[in-house]
């Protein structure tokens, strides 16, 4: 089995991550990203989603500690009889990083057949493995609902708890779950609880506080089967198909005066409110390893990124969502 083109690629991490192959058997790169590092790789996924880089994406120096930037809420500006007018800010709220590790493993045979037949070998190995990878952590951002010690949910809503789940726990006055009828959410219809996306939309907006409600750079997110339900356009559809999964598709409407647009991976019946700087994830600098090695007993070569991270809704207060599970439409 040809390993030259792996070990080109690894030769490629290596340098761009201020490291050097490893020199061990089977082990063809085994790195703890450096702080430099880190942020190479953090430059580089996001390039590739636009989600992604348009979020939080934090490295923490502590494996737990208080949110960074949720910790001033409300206004700050007026006046005072007695003294000046200030607004604290409170580092009540924390986070927790856990271990997420993601690897990838490709058989033998298919490296093969990509060395021989394909010129642009580290394009089709990034595809099959680091593409992956953060497509892995948009979904556990909508996805994650507990930690388990052995994962096996298949939407890794096991992995650790996201957005979503956060915002369920710690603020459920913001989680519309149900209309007319108690844990029952009809759209689309002459008689539902929201006729169209706009009315949701707005209803959405309108469970944050007065205070956030005016702010422009509040968005709407929408997903994909509601979309479909309501015939909402998609900008530039005809580049649908070039779209690799990892970034929005933006809706061609304004719903509720908000921008909108299907996030990757987000429920397909779910809509939210909020800031895109309201979301964030937190990855701590220490604990990043990235790993290409292989596996003589199963024909494998298996490309792995380690680290301690965990996902964070910065203010609570500035996102509202529906309970996308109580979602109904017609003749359902």
């Amino acid at each position: 089995m040809k390993d030259s083109q792996i070990k080109q690629y690894a030769s490629q991490l290596a340098t761009k991550y201020q490291d050097q192959l490893s020199k061990q058997r089977d082990v063809v790169l085994s790195i703890t990203l450096n702080e430099k590092a880190l942020q190479n790789l953090m430059k580089d996924f996001k390039a590739r989603s636009d989600l992604l880089n348009s979020i939080n994406w934090i490295t923490v120096k502590d494996a737990a500690g208080g949110k960074f930037l949720g910790a001033l809420k409300g206004t700050t500006t007026g006046r005072k009889q007695e003294g000046r007018n200030r607004s604290i800010m409170k580092y009540g709220e924390t986070y927790k990083t856990c271990e997420i590790d993601s690897g990838v493993q490709i058989n033998w045979r298919l490296i093969d057949e990509l060395e021989v037949t394909q010129e642009n070998f580290e394009e089709l190995f990034t595809r099959f493995t680091e593409n992956q990878f953060i497509l892995d952590m948009l979904k556990i951002g909508w996805h994650g609902e507990s930690q388990a010690v052995n994962t096996q949910a298949e939407d890794l809503s096991d992995v650790t708890k996201g957005w979503l789940a956060q915002l369920k726990e710690q603020n459920p006055a913001n989680i519309i779950t149900g209309g007319k009828s108690a844990g029952k959410i009809a759209l689309f219809t002459e008689n539902a609880d929201y006729k169209n996306l706009d009315e949701l939309a707005t209803a959405l907006r309108n469970k944050l506080p007065a205070e956030y409600q005016e702010r422009n750079d509040l968005v709407f997110l929408v997903g994909a089967e509601l979309a479909s339900k309501a015939n909402a356009n998609i900008q530039g559809a005809y580049l649908y198909s070039e779209n690799n999964g990892m970034n929005n598709l933006y809706l061609s409407n304004y719903f509720g005066g908000m921008p909108s647009f299907i996030p990757p991976q987000f429920p397909k019946k779910c809509a939210v409110v909020t800031t895109l700087k309201n979301l964030s994830i937190y990855t701590q600098k220490t604990s990043c390893h990235r790993s290409i090695y292989n596996d003589e007993n199963t024909g494998d070569y298996i490309n792995a990124y380690y680290r301690q991270e965990c996902y964070v809704v910065e203010n609570l207060n500035l996102m509202a969502a529906i309970e996308h599970k109580n979602v109904v439409f017609e003749n359902e």
